[in-house]
């Protein structure tokens, strides 16, 4: 129920909704919205019950991938899908963060949300994972 009043109310004080989802049932519940009320949808390798991190990075991808997922883009249109928890750093196909980028990209991800990753790793590995974005 709060999920339905929360862009009416975003609106009334003209903020934007931005929705974090960990899995389909999340982005099969923000599909009942009404279209245009999620101005971006950010799909997180975090478990939100624990707050551990996905290290493998198949939570994105498979949500990216997902029937759920497409329907809500059928429903909401060209709503920015931007993929976070340790984006940059995730490893894939024989130890390659950019592999695991450009299977981003190719799975519908228009960008990133990058945090914490940042104070994990040299800046010369931020700057490479942030320009791979522009492959």
């Amino acid at each position: 129920k709060d999920l339905l009043y929360l862009p009416k109310i975003a609106s009334t004080i003209q903020l934007q909704v931005v929705a974090s989802v960990t899995s389909e049932v999340q982005i099969e519940m923000l599909s009942k919205l009404g279209a245009g009320s999620i101005v971006a949808l950010v799909v997180s390798n975090r478990e939100l019950e624990s707050f551990d991190f996905d290290n493998s990075g198949e939570q994105a991808l498979s949500l990216l991938r997902s029937e759920a997922l497409a329907s809500f883009r059928e429903k909401h249109g060209d709503v920015p899908v931007l993929v976070e928890g340790r984006v940059g750093i995730v490893e894939a196909d024989g130890g390659d963060s950019v592999a695991y980028i450009q299977a981003l990209k190719d799975a519908g991800a228009f960008g990133a949300i990058v945090g914490g990753g940042m104070a994990m790793v040299n800046e010369e590995d931020v700057a490479e994972s942030i320009v791979n974005w522009s492959l």
